[in-house]
């Protein structure tokens, strides 16, 4: 069953990369479950933090909009959904499956990032970064296979616009 208890409380999401190294912390507002997805959301102006406490950080980056998060325990992506008032638009992070402790979520960034207006054609970002990243951090070669199939699985949902790219 469903915690409802996390419902409307602050839920950190904290993104390393492989090597262990810090990358951001996201402060959502935790939306509800279902199954092995969670619904997240962020608000416009949040900070997005370079380190795991946000008085470390002395100039966040602000989120220019609302957006909703959707972070699966079994699928090698996250996908952001921003609120933009000319149409949604779509971010998604070739990531390990999020897993949660209780309090806050944690994720690996596998570097590959897919980008996608609705009416134009998806973008696959920072090839060259997942190349060099692959090698210098030396991602076994099923984290690999994961995330190409994961960036192979996104852009599908796209084409076919199944959830969560159902709502352009």
């Amino acid at each position: 069953m469903p915690r409802t208890d996390l419902i409307g409380l602050t839920t950190p999401v904290h993104v390393t990369k492989y090597d262990g190294s810090y990358h951001r912390r996201l402060p959502t507002r935790y939306v509800q479950r279902k199954q092995m997805l969670h619904l997240l959301a962020l608000a416009a102006g949040t900070p997005v933090c370079r380190t795991p406490e946000p008085v470390d950080d002395p100039a966040p980056p602000l989120l220019q909009w609302s957006a909703d998060l959707y972070l699966w325990e079994d699928r090698w992506y996250t996908v952001q959904r921003a609120r933009r008032p000319e149409g949604p638009r779509y971010y998604v992070d070739i990531a390990t499956p999020a897993e949660f402790d209780g309090a806050a979520f944690h994720l690996v960034d596998l570097d590959l990032d897919v980008m996608w207006d609705p009416g134009s054609e998806p973008e696959v970002w920072d090839e060259d970064e997942f190349l060099d990243h692959s090698r210098a951090m030396r991602y076994p070669a099923p984290v690999i296979e994961h995330a190409r199939s994961a960036v192979d699985e996104v852009l599908g949902l796209i084409r076919e616009r199944a959830f969560p790219f159902d709502r352009a």
